[in-house]
């Protein structure tokens, strides 16, 4: 019987734990979404690749390019068609909608630009990298 009480009192500890590590992402998810960031520097640096950061208006697209970066597997690399791409310019805001593929993708939206208004998808990666998140002071200014 006590090896039963003890048994029991560590699944309880192991599911508090969980739900703790539940409530911390679920807390990250909720300062990201709907956040608003700005583009502080382009995406590629090489002349050869353009200017801008590229967003990708398939999530499928997204999450190849990713998954080829990860895992250095280009020949298995699905093509993304250039007309599904959209180059941001420097200073652009986009706004945070949700996040996909255990938070690899993020689903944005433009809030300046051409395509204001519309939704596309960036890798977490660069929104970390080339973002910089704007203050919620400033909207109130």
């Amino acid at each position: 019987m006590k090896h039963f009480q003890q048994f029991l009192i560590f699944c309880c500890f192991l599911i508090w734990i969980g739900d703790l590590n539940g409530k911390e992402n679920l807390n990250e998810d909720q300062l990201i979404n709907g956040s608003v960031w700005q583009l502080v520097r382009n995406g590629s640096s090489s002349p050869s690749h353009g200017n801008g950061q590229v967003v990708y208006f398939l999530i499928s697209d997204a999450h190849n390019t990713y998954r080829s970066r990860q895992f250095q597997t280009w020949d298995g690399f699905s093509m993304v068609d250039s007309r599904n791409l959209v180059r941001l310019k420097k200073n652009q805001k986009i706004q945070v909608i949700s996040s996909n593929f255990n938070k690899s993708i993020y689903e944005i939206k433009l809030l300046e630009g051409f395509y204001k208004g519309k939704t596309f998808y960036l890798i977490a990666e660069e929104l970390e990298k080339n973002f910089v998140q704007e203050k919620e002071d400033d909207k109130n200014v």
